[in-house]
């Protein structure tokens, strides 16, 4: 499986690797600090934020980071190798969705992130969600905005991308949710 997905992320063409850098436009202006990619991949996101440390199971894809001279580590989001209130943020791009325990994912991003630390997660739409066998919760809306709350979140901003519309994940499997929010220790 591992290798699998690995060639998977590495087989986008031109336009395809093209977009995945603008649609992370917004993503790398939202953080300051120091920031924790958990589900990293091939490192799209470390590229272009350098003070970025990338967390991935998958050894294919931390071997390909570290080769490009990106921070990345392999290990569980559920052990988080990392100190106490080590990050000013953390990044959950198309990653949560694939938790079967995320009160332990949660757990662990409450330990590392500071007080005051920004969260940015993207999650798919229905459409995307049903796409991928490996997902294992749909998120909506509001149901993350609640988990997030009782967890000391707020400031929690939400849109849709790249079409701005919630019914756009119904047919597109690529329509994502974003939540940006920050933590309040």
């Amino acid at each position: 499986m591992s290798s699998e997905y690995f060639a998977f992320l590495r087989s986008r063409g031109r336009v395809g690797k093209y977009l995945r850098r603008l649609f992370l436009r917004p993503i790398v202006r939202y953080f300051s600090g120091r920031v924790l990619d958990i589900g990293s991949g091939i490192g799209e996101f470390l590229e272009q934020y350098p003070n970025a440390v990338g967390l991935d199971i998958n050894p294919d894809c931390v071997r390909y980071c570290v080769q490009k001279g990106l921070q990345c580590v392999q290990a569980d989001v559920s052990t988080l190798p990392f100190g106490d209130d080590s990050f000013d943020g953390v990044l959950l791009s198309n990653v949560l969705e694939h938790f079967d325990k995320p009160d332990e994912v949660f757990s662990e991003i409450l330990r590392v992130l500071r007080d005051g630390g920004r969260l940015m997660i993207e999650v798919p739409g229905k459409k995307g969600f049903a796409y991928d066998r490996t997902h294992l919760r749909f998120w909506d809306k509001e149901d993350l905005i609640q988990y997030l709350e009782v967890r000391g979140f707020g400031e929690i901003e939400t849109s849709f991308f790249p079409v701005p519309l919630r019914l756009a994940g119904l047919f597109l499997t690529h329509n994502k949710l974003r939540l940006y929010a920050r933590l309040r220790k």
